[in-house]
């Protein structure tokens, strides 16, 4: 094999040999460990949001009742229509995924 271009070669050396040279800095657990510093958690408002919002979600139904009773009665008048399309496409997809997982 011919490596007509040099220059991205000697770029990624001089890469590795520039990480390689640096010296190791303190980590700020040694640092604070040497001062006498100790860790603190604090827990944001977000925390609260986050778990207003799982309430909310686990409160709501599973099924929304309210949709199912209208395509119920559409179907039973028969004016509940589908695109053939958007059937196939959910069919193919979820054997595709069933083929996959």
């Amino acid at each position: 094999m011919k490596i007509l271009n040099d220059k991205q070669v000697g770029v990624l050396d001089t890469l590795i040999k520039s990480t390689n040279n640096k010296p190791l800095k303190e980590t700020a657990a040694d640092g604070r460990a040497n001062k006498g510093v100790s860790d603190i958690v604090e827990l944001s408002s977000r925390k609260q949001e986050i778990q207003t919002i799982r309430d909310k979600v686990d409160a709501a139904p599973a099924v929304r009742q309210d949709k199912v009773d209208q395509i119920k009665s559409a179907i039973k008048a028969e004016t509940y229509n589908v695109k053939g399309e958007l059937v196939a496409k959910d069919l193919l997809k979820s054997t595709l995924l069933d083929e996959i997982l």
